[in-house]
């Protein structure tokens, strides 16, 4: 007898059944998933909850004073997290929140009890807000690649190896740092050249330059031939060595995206270097880069601030401290393992392999011709005004700026347009 199969009419049937069977319960399964997600987060905020007022409980009774935290009182693993904060009721009554990543993006919990927990479902940011509520939100949302500094304010940064900080900006890749108050702030993602910072004839300060940078070659040379304006001596070495100006300017589109800025210019000293928020606070102090009184290499008359107003500047030595993602670079930025390595060239999108300038004047007694740059082996350091250091502009963009578009890797940076 020869044995029938399916008819193709059949088989169309069995596959149309098995495709709605998918459509149906392909949702279902991933409610599960979800809800099993947001219960798992429920029950670990609760038992840190329960384990911080324990701990709590022990302090007083002993008498200590150990500081309570997320890690110290919980095995939460931190890819799963991208910040945790316990903080305790007049009644010793622990309140934890949560922001998620990892396996828990987009979930948020707010001053969950050890009897209490509710969970916040987050939408990821979409396009069309600034780039300043984008950033904010894409930190709650998934918070990959980016944290809250531990300086006083709290700006959010990109770290690691290589976050989707890229941007679309000059016809060019730029960078983010990060969110600074309403502004976002970019840095070139290849260097534009290398050239003095300052340079100045050899009466004063013996040729090396001076360390003021609202008066600096460099910043003249940013802020007008570099901006699409007039042309400029540029300078390579002491005693007023000229060099080449690098090529390229700053389009009308992209000029018509850069803030205005006040750029903190305060001069930090050697010993602080190991104190990374401490640095980060000299950054935006009130000391010159002249403390020296006569000699030298302390010869110049320049008028001295300690801040500057104007469109095109260079990154911070912090900016550089931060975007490592080893944790010790927040609090010592020249930290060197067993083999005498810096430990915050690793992991670290901004460091180049190559020394370069950065904004900050380097306060010395001796003289006033210094200036801070990160070097080639990680380490931050201050050289004389007059180096050749390479140059990695950098500016704010304007509080309205919106992303268009884009998701921040180097094949698809983000598109950036003025707002309203």
């Amino acid at each position: 007898m020869k044995k029938s199969g399916f008819t193709l009419i059949e088989l169309l049937a069995v596959i149309a059944i098995l495709a709605i069977i998918l459509v149906i319960s392909i949702p279902k399964i991933l409610d599960v998933i979800e809800t099993s997600k947001i219960n798992t987060l429920k029950n670990t905020v609760k038992l840190i909850a329960d384990s911080a007022e324990k701990k709590y409980t022990e302090n007083e009774a002993f008498g200590e004073e150990n500081e309570i935290t997320c890690d110290s009182v919980s095995k939460l693993n931190k890819e799963d997290y991208n910040k945790c904060t316990i903080i305790f009721d007049e009644n010793g009554i622990a309140k934890v929140s949560i922001l998620g990543r990892g396996k828990f993006k987009g979930l948020k919990v707010i001053e969950a009890t050890k009897t209490s927990a509710e969970v916040i479902k987050l939408e990821a940011p979409k396009y069309g807000i600034t780039a300043v509520e984008y950033i904010n939100e894409l930190y709650e949302y998934d918070g990959e690649g980016l944290k809250i500094d531990n300086t006083p304010d709290q700006n959010i940064r990109y770290y690691g190896s290589d976050p989707n900080n890229y941007v679309s900006f000059n016809n060019e890749l730029w960078r983010i740092i990060g969110v600074f108050g309403n502004n976002v702030k970019l840095i070139r993602s290849e260097k534009l050249g290398n050239l003095s910072w300052d340079s100045s004839e050899s009466s004063v300060n013996g040729g090396w330059g001076v360390n003021e940078w609202s008066q600096s070659d460099l910043k003249n040379y940013l802020n007008t031939m570099y901006y699409g304006g007039t042309s400029v001596t540029c300078y390579g070495g002491t005693k007023n060595s000229t060099k080449t100006c690098p090529t390229g300017t700053i389009d009308e589109t992209a000029k018509s995206l850069i803030d205005n800025h006040t750029w903190n210019t305060g001069a930090i000293e050697y010993n602080t270097r190991t104190d990374t928020v401490a640095f980060y606070k000299d950054e935006r102090g009130n000391q010159t880069g002249k403390i020296c009184n006569g000699g030298t290499f302390c010869s110049d008359t320049v008028e001295r601030t300690t801040t500057w107003t104007g469109y095109i500047g260079l990154p911070y030595p912090t900016d550089y401290a931060y975007a490592s993602g080893e944790n010790i670079c927040e609090t010592n930025m020249v930290k060197q393992d067993s083999s005498d390595a810096y430990i915050c060239e690793n992991n670290n999108w901004m460091f180049k392999s190559i020394w370069y300038w950065t904004l900050s004047p380097f306060a010395r007694s001796a003289n006033s011709r210094y200036v801070w740059y990160v070097n080639g082996d990680g380490d931050v350091n201050n050289s004389n005004a007059a180096s050749g250091g390479a140059v990695f502009p950098a500016i704010y963009l304007k509080s309205n700026v919106i992303i268009e578009s884009g998701t921040g890797t180097s094949s698809n940076p983000y598109i950036l347009k003025a707002g309203l």
